[in-house]
C-alpha cells in the first residue's frame, strides 16, 4: 500500500491516508514530510557512487591509513567517563595552543524545523589559541546530521589547504565524523568523497600528517 499519489505510486493500491484520497483543498493545507517527499520525488540531484575504486575493501581510507586517522568518544552515560573526556580534551587544546603546525577546527551546524527555511554548515579554525579563519554555507533543506556532514566537509577543505601537520576536529556529532571517512552508500555521500579524496591527498604527501576526530558532548559546559 502507498501513501503517495496515484502518479508516484505505480499502481499500488492506495493506503486509507494516502494522498491519492485527498482533494486538491486537503492537499493544499497538509504540511509535513510525507508531502514534501512528494513534492521532490521527481527531483532528486542527489550523486551516489557505489563503485567508486576508493570504497574496494583494502583500498578505502580507513584501511591504507589506519594510524592517521583517530576517533575520540565521549560516554556520556558515565558523569566519570565524561569528566575525564573533558579533561583530556582541555589538555589537548592547551597543547594545540602551542603548535603551529597543529590546526583545531571546531564544526557545528543547525537544521532549522520549517521545510522553507536552510540548514547552515560552520567551520572555525583556531591556530596558536587564536581563531584564524572561518567557514559558513547554507547545506540545503537536509537533516541535522547530513548538515553535520556537510560542517566537516568545509572543515577538512580548508584544514587541508593550510601549512599544517595534525588537524585536531572537534564536533558534537561523532556519527557524522565516522561518515565522513565512510564511502558506503549514504545520504549525501558525495561529502564523504570529497573528504576522503582531500584527506589521502594530505596523507600521501607525508608520514606526519594526521587528524583526529574529538567528540564534544553537544550538553557539556
Amino acid at each position: 500500500m502507498s501513501l503517495l499519489s496515484a502518479r508516484n505510486s505505480k499502481g499500488t493500491c492506495p493506503h486509507s491516508q494516502s494522498l491519492a484520497l485527498l482533494n486538491d483543498t486537503q492537499c493544499t493545507c497538509l504540511k509535513g514530510p510525507l508531502l514534501d517527499t512528494e513534492a521532490s520525488l521527481l527531483n532528486l540531484t542527489e550523486y551516489f557512487n557505489p563503485l567508486d575504486a576508493k570504497a574496494i575493501l583494502g583500498c578505502r581510507l580507513l584501511d591504507s591509513f589506519p594510524k592517521h586517522i583517530s576517533f575520540h568518544s565521549c560516554n556520556c552515560s558515565s558523569l566519570n567517563n565524561c569528566n575525564t573526556h573533558l579533561e583530556s580534551f582541555d589538555c589537548l587544546c592547551l597543547e594545540a595552543s602551542s603548535s603551529f603546525s597543529t590546526l583545531v577546527v571546531v564544526t557545528d551546524a543547525s537544521a532549522i524545523p520549517p521545510r522553507n527555511m536552510q540548514a547552515i554548515s560552520a567551520a572555525h579554525f583556531w591556530r596558536l589559541g587564536y581563531q584564524v579563519s572561518s567557514s559558513k554555507a547554507p547545506a540545503g533543506r537536509t537533516t541535522a546530521p547530513d548538515a553535520e556532514l556537510f560542517a566537516i566537509r568545509l572543515g577538512v577543505s580548508k584544514a587541508t589547504s593550510m601549512n599544517i601537520e595534525c588537524i585536531i576536529l572537534i564536533t558534537d556529532s561523532l556519527g557524522s565524523a565516522k561518515r565522513s571517512v565512510d564511502l558506503s552508500v549514504h545520504s549525501r555521500q558525495a561529502h564523504s568523497l570529497a573528504v576522503c579524496s582531500t584527506l589521502r591527498l594530505l596523507f600521501c604527501s607525508g608520514s606526519s600528517y594526521r587528524i583526529e576526530f574529538w567528540d564534544y558532548p553537544s550538553n557539556a559546559e
